[in-house]
């Protein structure tokens, strides 16, 4: 990443998000970033040609809500689909946290995922043959406890889940420390919430094909069942980043440059069939409209191409949040 390269945000979206932020000079924010010398220090860590947007837009207005002084811990929320990049945004988070010493450690839903023989119990008989993944393969109770009383004041340990492990199907790996006083939650479905009595479910399937399948439907009811467990979680955020991807059929292509990049570091991956699956999963077993819906205070939109091209506020995306493509 080259962070003085030329940007594709609108300059007015980073103005208003800082603005939210309470950044009042765009021109000496910037700046002063610059004068820390963090930007040499982690730029290792963004592939090759991405966005300078990922830093200026995402990645340094993160570590300047983190920074904001507190009197108690804070618990910060991104919500974004596999393979868009939250997990490089994450692994940078954490290493820039580190170098400014600021007291931040990034963890994923995907580490609270049930150990192996309870996650191959959850996940049996799901339609599009996922070891994991779906809401209801977390342990909510573990989740709920861990968050609840880091969040008073206690050190815990957070899991650790290995995807490598078991021939891709992952399992629990160990445990690590968490004394942090600010920490980013980060999931795929962070922030959904189960349809609205009444709604049908069919709804936000015309983008599949082949459309969706009664099987599916049927899971597509299991799973809204299942998402209700999750909403005391997300009333514990103190706020939630939105990363939305523009074409929802992004995933295929972002989960199989995920799952090339797994082969080259770990040497094991998800075969052709259980990957088809796991991006199925993604596009059927939520409905689109509830990714639309999620009540985030920051919201980007991503393209195909992971480059950023609109932000908007809590207080402007209900009135001009621009259309999402389902079908590209």
């Amino acid at each position: 990443m080259d962070p003085e390269a030329s940007r594709d945000l609108p300059g007015r979206d980073q103005q208003q998000l800082l603005s939210f932020l309470g950044v009042d000079n765009i021109t000496d924010w910037e700046q002063n970033w610059r004068a820390t010398g963090l930007l040499e220090q982690t730029l290792d860590l963004w592939p090759a040609g991405a966005s300078p947007d990922w830093l200026w837009s995402i990645g340094l207005p993160l570590l300047t809500e983190a920074g904001r002084p507190s009197n108690s811990r804070r618990l910060i929320g991104l919500s974004a689909l596999p393979g868009c990049g939250k997990t490089t945004l994450g692994h940078w988070l954490e290493r820039a946290a580190a170098w400014l010493d600021l007291p931040l450690q990034v963890v994923s839903i995907d580490d609270f995922y049930f150990e192996a023989q309870r996650l191959d119990q959850a996940m049996q008989g799901n339609p599009w043959q996922v070891p994991r993944a779906l809401p209801g393969s977390h342990d909510i109770p573990l989740l709920q406890s861990t968050l609840t009383r880091w969040l008073s004041g206690a050190a815990v340990d957070l899991p650790c889940f290995d995807k490598s492990l078991r021939q891709g199907r992952g399992d629990r790996s160990g445990w690590r420390p968490c004394s942090a006083d600010v920490l980013v939650f980060e999931g795929w479905f962070v922030g959904c919430e189960p349809l609205p009595p009444g709604e049908s479910l069919g709804i936000g399937s015309d983008h599949l094909l082949p459309p969706i399948s009664p099987e599916e439907l049927l899971a597509r009811q299991q799973v809204q069942v299942a998402l209700g467990p999750y909403q005391p979680i997300w009333t514990l955020l103190d706020s939630l980043w939105q990363i939305r991807a523009q074409n929802l059929s992004s995933s295929q292509r972002w989960k199989q440059q995920q799952e090339d990049q797994m082969l080259r570091d770990r040497g094991v991956a998800l075969d052709a069939a259980s990957l088809q699956g796991f991006v199925r999963m993604i596009l059927s077993a939520i409905p689109a409209e509830s990714f639309q819906r999620i009540k985030a205070d920051v919201c980007f939109e991503v393209d195909p191409d992971r480059r950023l091209r609109r932000i908007r506020t809590r207080e402007q995306r209900q009135d001009s949040l621009s259309s999402v493509s389902l079908t590209g």
